[in-house]
Formats: structure tokens, C-alpha cells, sequence
């Protein structure tokens, strides 16, 4: 179903109608989920509860792992007997990327222990031991919320942006724009941009796999490679060093590229006719519908495909390197 709102054109399949379903519900539960926990805290009384297991439990998906508690306990309310096994109020339940984070969360609550737990009395079965909130429900609206986004973005404008944009040839038309950046001719900074990342890559998977090797061959030594002493002129502090340079250097090769990218994006818009299509660095709905598009494209639509991918890359490693500075 095709119609059109203020003249842009809105696209609605059956695809688009089942995602945003998905998605409502994804965000519907978690705000549910969230409005609960935040009740059973507020109307918790407390009670005596007694732990009859309580251990970790992990679970793998795409190579990463998330670890998770597993508890036990039983409780009176009212002289009914309860067994309940929440750590925190609500329905999701609370993960931890590493199993001593697991292993931290359940360590004041031992099998035999009489604790405290906390009981909603209009549902006392779902018994808790920590009387707060968690985050989890959050993940769920965010994954809904960015599905939703997406989705609403692709199906809102032109179907096929970046195809068959009609680019004159550089016979009729030669860009004098950009010939330079930063005073060094473009076709320099694309070179060197690509020859960065390559060594990037090429360096930096090795120095991390040695640097890893060398800690396990330490530690094998000295019995707890978390408390060995690291100096920079040591084989650690050095592997470490290129490490960071690779990453450095990887965030540099990125940078340069999407700058050369979008020039030459800009360069390539310049030989399109009048009247030229709305630039999709300006309308998000036609920059994701490029990006994410499986149809072919132009010249001009692969520029804008490459420049919008290579800015996402870059806004990642850059949030990554900010977050091993602070840390």
C-alpha cells in the first residue's frame, strides 16, 4: 500500500505492519515490566525468607556470553507457605557480563542463610531479596524503539533513492571542488586512509592475540595475572602500547576516509541535473532506505551508501576509544 502525506511518499507492506507490531510489543512489554517493579518496590513489606539454592548459570549467544543467577528461597506471608526465586522484582531478569558480577550479586544469599525478602501483598507469590529497580525492561524499549525508527524511516520517501540519479559524465560536467583537503590532494588522503586501515587491521588483531599470549604465559608464572605489574618498557607495556597505537591509527584511517567519502559524495551531486533530489545527509529517511537498501545502485547511491556506513564506523570506534580513555 502506497499513499503520499504533504506530497512524501509512504510505502506500508505486510513486512512493515508485522516489525511494527514486534516492536510495539517489545516496547509495550518493557514499560509493563518496568511499571510492576517499580509498584511490587513501592508496596514491599518485608518478610523472613530462607535460601535453598543459590548458584550462576551462563548463556551463550554469537560468541558472547551472558551469565545469569539462579536462586531459591521460601517464605511465609500471612501463613502461606511461598517458594520464590527473583533476585529483583519483575519478569526479566537481570544479566551480567561477567560471571564474578553474577557470582558478587549473589554472595550475601548462601544456601541455609535466613535473609530478608520483600513481598507485594497484592502478589505476594512474587517474593524478591533486593527491593530495587533494574534496567532491564529499558533494553527492550530501546531495541524496540530503534526498530520502530528504522522501520518508520524506511517505509517514509522515495523507494528507490540513489538509483538512477542520471549523474552526468565527467565530459559534460568535472567537479573543481575538494581538490585538496587539509592542502593535500584527495586522491592522497584516499591512498592514505586506505593503507591505515589495512595496517590497522592487519596489526591490531596480532598485537591483541600476542598481548593475550604473553599475559597467559605470565600469569601461568606468577599464579594471577590480574595483579602482575605492567611497565611500559616490559613486553606487556609494549604490546599494550601497539595496541592502543593500532587502535589510534584504525580511528585516524576511518576519519580521513569519511571525510574523503563525503566529498566526493558532494562532488558527485554536483553532476546531477536540475532539479536535484533532496541531499539524504539532510532527510534521514532517505540516507537509512540507502544504506539499508537491497536493490542496485547508482554511482551517486553508492557514495551515499559508503560515506553514511563509514560515519556510523567512525561514531563507533570513537565512542569506544572515549570509553577506554575515561575508564
Amino acid at each position: 500500500m502506497e499513499f503520499t502525506v504533504r506530497g512524501t511518499p509512504i510505502r506500508v507492506t505486510k513486512g512493515t505492519i508485522i516489525i511494527v507490531l514486534v516492536c510495539l510489543a517489545g516496547i509495550t512489554f518493557g514499560g509493563y515490566d518496568y511499571v510492576q517493579q517499580s509498584e511490587a518496590v513501592d508496596d514491599a513489606v518485608t518478610v523472613e525468607a530462607t535460601i535453598e539454592e543459590a548458584s550462576v548459570s551462563q548463556s551463550e549467544s554469537r560468541g558472547s556470553s551472558d551469565y545469569y543467577v539462579q536462586i531459591e528461597f521460601t517464605y511465609q506471608f500471612q501463613g502461606t507457605q511461598y517458594t520464590g526465586d527473583q533476585l529483583f522484582p519483575g519478569s526479566i531478569s537481570q544479566s551480567y557480563d561477567t560471571r564474578s558480577d553474577a557470582q558478587s550479586a549473589i554472595e550475601p544469599y548462601e544456601a541455609g542463610e535466613t535473609v530478608t525478602a520483600y513481598v507485594d501483598p497484592d502478589n505476594p507469590s512474587e517474593g524478591f531479596l533486593e527491593r530495587q529497580t533494574v534496567t532491564s525492561p529499558f533494553e527492550f524499549i530501546a531495541i524496540g524503539g530503534l526498530g520502530l525508527l528504522l522501520t518508520a524511516l524506511n517505509a517514509i520517501g522515495a523507494r528507490k533513492p540513489g538509483a538512477e540519479t542520471g549523474i552526468r559524465s565527467e565530459h559534460e560536467y568535472t567537479s573543481t571542488r575538494y581538490q585538496t583537503l587539509f592542502g593535500v590532494d584527495r586522491g592522497t588522503i584516499h591512498s592514505l586512509s586506505i593503507q591505515l586501515l589495512k595496517i590497522a587491521l592487519f596489526v591490531l588483531p596480532a598485537s591483541v592475540v600476542s598481548t593475550a599470549a604473553v599475559l597467559l604465559f605470565a600469569g601461568s608464572g606468577s599464579g594471577d595475572p590480574a595483579h602482575l605489574q605492567v611497565e611500559l618498557t616490559d613486553p606487556i607495556g609494549v604490546l599494550l602500547g601497539i595496541v592502543f597505537l593500532a587502535v589510534i591509527t584504525l580511528v585516524i584511517s576511518v576519519l580521513l576516509y569519511s571525510v574523503w567519502s563525503f566529498t566526493e559524495y558532494r562532488r558527485l551531486r554536483e553532476r546531477i541535473p536540475e532539479p536535484r533530489p533532496p541531499s539524504p545527509f539532510t532527510h534521514l529517511t532517505r540516507l537509512v532506505t540507502i544504506c539499508i537498501g537491497n536493490y542496485e545502485l547508482d554511482a551517486y547511491g553508492n557514495r551515499v551508501q559508503k560515506t553514511g556506513v563509514a560515519f556510523l564506523v567512525a561514531l563507533f570506534f570513537l565512542g569506544a576509544l572515549a570509553q577506554i580513555l575515561v575508564f
